[in-house]
């Protein structure tokens, strides 16, 4: 009979998509505010505000799937996603020139609903997270 012999190899995390993905909706989400910073608006400042707290929701969805993809890494919970989600939302809401829609109506609703769906999605989806209230 022969021995087996185990030839032991380093562990490595395995990368799953999510882990890939975060980075991804990061680099993303960073090119469309900066390629969108300076554009021509009726009120710049409102279009700044936007773009700062949209990319602050899109980091924040960035976070809970390159989080959520490491095995062993921590858990962002789902009020953080939550918290982003109204923050989108308020931001689309509050910084829309209401007496001039015109094509800023139109950017903020192809910036929004895509990000509020991951969003959305990330936040209730089952996870393996901790499975607290409120996680």
């Amino acid at each position: 009979m022969e021995a087996h012999t185990r030839t032991r190899t380093p562990s490595r995390t395995p990368l799953t998509p999510a882990a890939v993905g975060g980075p991804v909706v990061l680099a993303v989400g960073l090119v469309l505010t900066l390629s969108a910073w300076d554009d021509a608006v009726p009120d710049p400042a409102r279009h700044q505000i936007f773009l700062s707290l949209w990319f602050l929701g899109a980091a924040l969805l960035a976070a809970r799937l390159f989080l959520d993809g490491l095995p062993s890494a921590p858990y962002l919970p789902r009020s953080a996603v939550t918290f982003a989600i109204g923050l989108v939302g308020s931001a689309s809401v509050a910084t829309m020139p209401w007496s001039d829609l015109g094509s800023v109506f139109w950017y903020q609703l192809w910036f929004s609903v895509p990000l509020l769906t991951g969003l959305a999605y990330a936040a209730f989806r089952p996870s393996s997270g901790p499975s607290a209230p409120g996680a």
